[in-house]
């Protein structure tokens, strides 16, 4: 509602000596006299003559407009509220009204009212109130057509006024209307899923007999390949001549890899002897055979080894080291054991052995005059000391290699359990590499109490924390395992990355901490070992000694690799203590399987 429509057309005294005619008046007007006491007179509509003023008792007259009007109303100010007592209507009323007769324009001048609007907007708000309750916010339908059956006949007002003519229309107010436009598309999408759902399942279905059907097809495919190539796949050579005839335009790889074969049965050849020769010379040294059968028993079992290992015949004779005027059996002029001390240092062996010798006590000690021909060595004093060994193992690797990992832990852990002797011997300590070095199983003397350490899958790779980890706990456990009255080794890392680390190669300065003896008094001897993306530099430079570098083979998948290296981890440091067990002090490695040292690796 805008402008007041006010129904008194004009409002003048009555004249009380006429001298004319009466005023007249409009045909839509009527005319309303009211007396100083407020009696209201209407004489059908009429003016009174000019007699009729003279002695008449009406003091004022008044024109009311007969018209009817026509307005629209929005009933803003007092929303039907719906059903759920939240959301509202919005309710908009066309109507028409009119003065009821001669009757309705003496009430109206009774009434006093300046403007007719509000009493009809009063009258639609009372006779619409509460009639939202009935409804929900979606039937706006509903309360229009109920709202035009209440106010379908014409009513009149006390005031004087006829209203009649209404019509209601109802929507949803702004608010509910977006809550409804959210319900309709949220029921939209779901006819439209619903919808789609069928044909969305069967091409999930298709595809997945297409892909069983590709499956079953690689399956006989590989089946038939493996028979067909059962007789040619089960040597070497055979897989170099399968692979030159699956690219024969490659004969120049198919010779490098006839090459490296060769290379690898040599060297493997080499270290068979070279362990043999070792074993020969123990045996020697502890009267358990005679010198004069020393070279021909290492003819005929290196002999053996050679053809087990792809060669033909005997093995080239290798030459006993050299240990002065000493007797082949006799034990090899060693200096005498050092006190107990963390950062003890390696005597250098005098032969070609694999891998340098770790600082170990002196088990033997033999005088200038104890080399008589004939006289017997003594057997090796039992070892009381302590080997401390860290295993640290790169986290960031995918979950099967984890897993291959760790049940080479368990493995180690069982073993060391089930060996008391060794076990006394050997401090274990595993770290978990990743973005921070945590600790699996701090430095222990392992048994059957001793929790099996867990690793645990974690992002990054951190060289830089992992060196520095180290240097705290070899320095940190040294000291405490000496304070047990026991001779401590120099710590032996076994270190296994499986990638680049986060930091580039910033990692330097924290190795070269750990590794340097004038820095670090219980600086470790290292062994690295790389799979996956590991860098050869940074494997070649973090390892104490050359052969102490491996890499896997490029061909290799890491899960193979992990496996691997499980199985070296649990053989090295087994062997490692039972050597020191059986009084052999020194400690060497041979690569894993699949492994290379870092400096061969092109």
């Amino acid at each position: 509602m805008n402008q007041p429509v006010s129904l008194i057309a004009n409002q003048s005294p009555v004249p009380r000596m006429a001298v004319g005619p009466t005023k007249a008046t409009q045909p839509h007007l009527a005319v309303v006299y009211a007396t100083a006491a407020g009696e209201v007179e209407c004489f059908e509509g009429r003016p009174m003559k000019p007699s009729q003023q003279v002695f008449s008792k009406y003091r004022t007259r008044y024109e009311v407009d007969m018209r009817p009007q026509r307005r629209t109303a929005v009933l803003g100010r007092s929303p039907l509220v719906s059903a759920d007592g939240v959301h509202n209507f919005e309710v908009t009323v066309s109507f028409s009204f009119r003065i009821d007769g001669w009757q309705g324009a003496e009430n109206w001048v009774r009434a006093g009212l300046p403007d007719a609007l509000p009493v009809v907007h009063g009258y639609l708000v009372g006779r619409f109130h509460g009639a939202g309750h009935r409804f929900a916010i979606e039937d706006a339908y509903g309360l229009e057509r109920h709202l035009n059956q209440l106010c379908a006949q014409p009513v009149v007002l006390p005031e004087g006024l006829q209203v009649y003519g209404c019509q209601v229309s109802a929507r949803p107010d702004p608010q509910s209307l977006s809550h409804l436009e959210a319900l309709i598309e949220a029921d939209r999408r779901g006819a439209l899923g619903a919808a789609e759902h069928a044909p969305n399942r069967g091409d999930v279905v298709r595809g997945a007999e297409l892909d069983a059907l590709r499956q079953k097809f690689q399956i006989d495919a590989t089946a038939r390949q493996a028979e067909a190539l059962a007789g040619t796949l089960t040597t070497g050579e055979g897989l170099i001549r399968h692979y030159l005839i699956t690219h024969p335009d490659d004969a120049a790889g198919a010779f490098e890899m006839a090459q490296r074969l060769a290379e690898a049965r040599a060297a493997t050849a080499e270290l068979q002897n070279q362990r043999a020769l070792g074993l020969f010379q123990a045996m020697a040294e502890k009267g358990l055979i005679q010198a004069g059968d020393l070279d021909q028993m290492r003819q005929m079992l290196t002999g053996t080894v050679g053809r087990a290992t792809g060669g033909e015949g005997q093995l080239p004779a290798a030459t006993a080291p050299a240990l002065g005027d000493a007797r082949p059996w006799d034990p090899p002029q060693l200096q005498a054991a050092p006190a107990p001390n963390a950062s003890a240092q390696p005597t250098a062996p005098a032969s070609a052995a694999p891998a340098p010798a770790l600082p170990t006590p002196t088990l033997v000690n033999r005088q200038a005059g104890d080399a008589a021909p004939h006289r017997q060595a003594s057997a090796p004093a039992p070892f009381t000391g302590a080997a401390l060994i860290y295993l640290v193992l790169d986290e960031s690797l995918d979950r099967e290699c984890l897993g291959e990992l760790q049940r080479g832990l368990d493995a180690l852990h069982s073993a060391l359990a089930g060996a008391p002797d060794v076990a006394a011997v050997v401090r274990l300590c595993v770290l978990g590499m990743a973005a921070t070095t945590e600790h699996r199983l701090p430095l222990a003397q392992v048994g059957p109490g001793t929790r099996s350490p867990i690793l645990v899958a974690r992002r990054g790779r951190s060289y830089t924390e992992a060196f520095r980890t180290l240097k705290s706990l070899t320095g940190q456990d040294a000291t405490v395992v000496k304070s047990e009255g026991r001779q401590v080794l120099r710590p032996v890392v076994f270190f296994l990355t499986g990638g680049v680390p986060d930091e580039g190669t910033a990692w330097h300065d924290a190795h070269r901490e750990l590794a340097d003896q004038a820095v670090n008094p219980a600086a470790p001897r290292m062994v690295a070992l790389g799979i996956g993306r590991a860098e050869k530099q940074a494997v070649a430079s973090m390892a104490t000694f050359p052969e102490f570098a491996f890499l896997a083979a490029p061909h290799q998948d890491t899960a193979s690799a992990a496996h691997n290296v499980a199985a070296f981890l649990r053989d090295s440091v087994v062997d490692y203590g039972r050597g020191l067990v059986g009084g052999e002090a020194s400690f060497t490695v041979s690569p894993p399987d699949g492994f290379r040292r870092a400096e061969d690796v092109p």
